[in-house]
């Protein structure tokens, strides 16, 4: 059967706009900036586009979307370190905003806060004590066993390994209770540094609480 004329005429110009309007959409094209300054325009990335970025573009010159340039593997490496930096950096923040909130609520008043350092040195204070207490025990037996080893030597005897033993013991404890006290005393040195610094944190926040509040 044999369409009529007007009928296939129209047909035929309707599939052959729908074809090319179809094929048109699915077009994309590649723009991009040369060193030059000058606009590029290809069916493909070339390895310059590629190196200096570019745009895809539909058929009717609209931005379909942007691809960056391909960085090389000093800039990625550069781009991991700022990113580790960068997430550090917030970790930080994020631990120091959350010992702001714990010191607050630990201490009520600045009273509270100087009463608790204080206990804190004090502490440090008597550990010291105790163990000067007992290294004075220490080279007052290290003393006499010195002097009990003297007199086997002056009489020509050979000291006996006991006391030879003793001694190195005694010496070995009076080293050890001062290579502490010299830790404790540099921790009670940090300890009031670390007080000061953190008195100055509290009374910044308690004053940013009330301008708040205000």
């Amino acid at each position: 059967m044999r369409l009529p004329i007007t009928f296939a005429l129209t047909l035929g110009l309707a599939t052959a706009a729908s074809l090319a309007w179809s094929q048109g959409k699915g077009h994309n094209r590649y723009r991009w900036t040369d060193s030059h300054g000058a606009v590029q325009y290809a069916d493909s990335p070339t390895a310059e586009a590629l190196q200096v970025g570019y745009d895809v573009i539909d058929s009717r010159g609209n931005l379909v979307k942007h691809v960056d340039r391909v960085k090389t593997a000093e800039e990625k490496s550069a781009d991991a370190n700022a990113a580790t930096v960068a997430a550090q950096e917030k970790q930080r923040a994020a631990e120091a905003a959350q010992a702001d909130r714990q010191m607050l609520q630990a201490y009520a008043s600045e009273q509270a806060l100087l009463d608790a350092q204080k206990g804190r040195l004090a502490a440090i204070d008597q550990e010291i004590a105790n163990v000067k207490v007992s290294e004075a025990i220490q080279e007052k037996s290290l003393a006499e066993q010195l002097a009990y080893a003297s007199s086997f030597e002056r009489d020509g005897k050979p000291v006996p390994p006991t006391v030879k033993q003793q001694i190195e013991t005694l010496r070995g404890n009076v080293a050890a209770q001062k290579k502490f006290i010299t830790k404790k005393l540099a921790e009670r040195t940090e300890s009031e540094l670390r007080a000061q610094a953190e008195l100055t944190r509290y009374r910044e926040l308690r004053a940013t609480q009330k301008a708040d509040a205000q």
